[in-house]
């Protein structure tokens, strides 16, 4: 029986005793604080100074050469591979799949992916760090992954899937991240990621579950995703997802923990954030359309800043997801979602700041053409909002906080923003000059929905705030060059260089140097 395309979730358990290794970001051994010189240019070995834009222009040129250095070498890989019509031989692979055990199925798959990033201007944590050594920061990050499904005929399984994140090089250690606000996103060493029972059409009926550590995705996951891009990821859930899938619709009933990630103990739920939910996935319709009422609680005690203020958060959001196209050359998609209920924000002192009722909106809306062509070349343009809050004192709060979503490519390649008080026009062109790899080139135009709110980090922390609105609404540009390449069935590249053009509100409030990232990636699948 062929393998199914594991559906991600997870379980429970008590932590073991924790690991005594010291907190440090870095992966341990011989490699964990020492520079190595083959991983690229770091903060000691960049050796160059910026002068004004040249250099900014210079990296961009000798970046776009690589990349079409890479493409140049895809195109010439690609007719000597036709040329040799080899005869259907047998995948190494195919021995971990279908594993008979008794009346159950065993496939065990895999994958390792390597990725060097260099950040020039900026770092995981904020643009335009004054920090002594954090300016830039190169380095070389290693995610593995190994899963385990275990099949009962066709709707039963039980699914496990370990992780092992690791970083090499990075000027960052785990106490550079305060673990009681977010982890280090870079480090998260052999840890459980996902471990769930799923049964669906139980007794031949409509209704399903699956209960235990689990990624939840839906749509573009825009409203609810892992955040795969991530080296340790961004939502994994202890949940009970209730299933009935019908000739109209497949709904899901959600009920979830959110998993804290900790890199010196098994991981964790955080029972200080709740999400229930019920998301449904309309049929018999010629487009796709997602329906979605979503509901975010934390418990009064949660953190909200390192000054120890606490927040306590009682939300709703409901919207609906829609995909298409018209015709063959058109497609179109977008997302609604508004947001309501109640927010308190308490001092250390115990003090209320704030108290109060939340009425927020997010959107994003995409129209694209693809020409009659053989490379498939793609025109597309692409719109995103997150409101922002007019007034902070006025007992209504406006900024949008994007629900659970991944912020993996949206908003900029680079992650300087979140979907909260934002205006993201975006223009998109791309194609296949292969029919194994895309090109794609994005340009983004930045701008605070209310100039008096603040520009929030992809963390979803405010990065600057100007509270006269002096500074003006215009955040900056940014300009996208990824290449994918999928080499074989298990080999997959991918390279990018982005940079970011600083607008009138970043100059006017702080530092203001022109940003940017080079990544590299490589992923072995199985």
């Amino acid at each position: 029986m062929p393998r199914r395309n594991p559906r991600p979730s997870g379980a429970t358990r008590q932590a073991p005793p924790r690991r005594n290794h010291a907190r440090s970001c870095h992966a341990p051994g011989s490699l964990a604080n020492t520079r190595v010189a083959s991983l690229g240019p770091t903060c000691a070995t960049v050796g160059w100074e910026r002068k004004g834009r040249q250099v900014t222009w210079r990296w961009a040129w000798t970046a776009v050469a690589g990349l079409a250095a890479l493409g140049g070498w895809a195109l010439a890989a690609e007719p000597a591979a036709k040329k040799e019509e080899k005869p259907k031989e047998t995948d190494w692979s195919d021995a971990l799949k279908d594993i008979p055990l008794g009346p159950f199925r065993l496939d065990i798959g895999g994958s390792v992916r390597l990725r060097y990033e260099y950040q020039n201007d900026f770092n995981q944590q904020r643009y335009a760090d004054d920090r002594r050594g954090f300016s830039r920061d190169g380095f070389l990050l290693q995610r593995t992954r190994l899963d385990f499904n275990l099949r009962f005929g066709n709707e039963a399984r039980f699914y496990v899937e370990l992780q092992d994140a690791r970083v090499y090089g990075s000027d960052f250690r785990t106490d550079d991240f305060d673990w009681r606000l977010y982890s280090c996103p870079y480090t998260n060493p052999v840890d459980l990621r996902q471990a769930y029972l799923e049964w669906l059409h139980i007794g031949g009926g409509p209704f399903g579950v699956k209960i235990g550590r689990q990624a939840i995705f839906y749509a573009d996951n825009r409203v609810w995703g892992p955040g795969e891009w991530g080296n340790v990821g961004r939502y994994t859930w202890d949940a009970i997802k209730l299933i009935a899938d019908t000739p109209l619709a497949e709904v899901h009933g959600i009920f979830a923990n959110r998993v804290r990630y900790d890199p010196d103990s098994f991981d964790e739920h955080d029972s200080s954030l709740d999400a229930y939910g019920v998301y449904a996935m309309v049929k018999q319709l010629p487009f796709r359309l997602d329906l979605f009422c979503l509901h975010k609680r934390t418990r009064p005690d949660q953190l909200y800043n390192a000054k120890s203020d606490r927040l306590d958060l009682d939300t709703h959001t409901v919207g609906f997801y829609v995909d298409g196209k018209l015709g063959k050359r058109w497609d179109y998609g977008g997302t609604l979602a508004h947001t309501f209920g109640d927010r308190k924000l308490v001092k250390a002192t115990g003090k209320v700041a704030s108290d109060d009722e939340v009425r927020a909106w997010g959107a994003n809306a995409r129209l694209g053409y693809t020409f009659d062509h053989p490379w498939q070349p793609r025109i597309g343009v692409e719109y995103s909002y997150g409101s922002g809050d007019a007034r902070s004192s006025d007992g209504r709060y406006g900024t949008f906080d994007g629900a659970f979503g991944a912020i993996d490519q949206y908003y900029g390649r680079m992650n300087f923003l979140s979907w909260m008080n934002l205006h993201d026009y975006q223009l998109s062109l791309s194609c296949k000059p292969i029919k194994k790899a895309k090109l794609s080139l994005d340009y983004h135009i930045f701008r605070l929905d209310k100039a008096k709110d603040a520009w929030y980090w992809s963390s979803g922390r405010p990065a600057r705030q100007d509270a006269t609105g002096k500074a003006g609404s215009d955040l900056g540009q940014e300009l996208d060059l990824i290449l994918n390449y999928k080499y074989s069935k298990h080999w997959e590249f991918m390279a990018g260089y982005c940079h970011f053009f600083p607008g009138t509100f970043i100059k006017r409030t702080g530092p203001s140097p022109d940003a940017d990232w080079f990544f590299l990636q490589t992923q072995y699948s199985f």
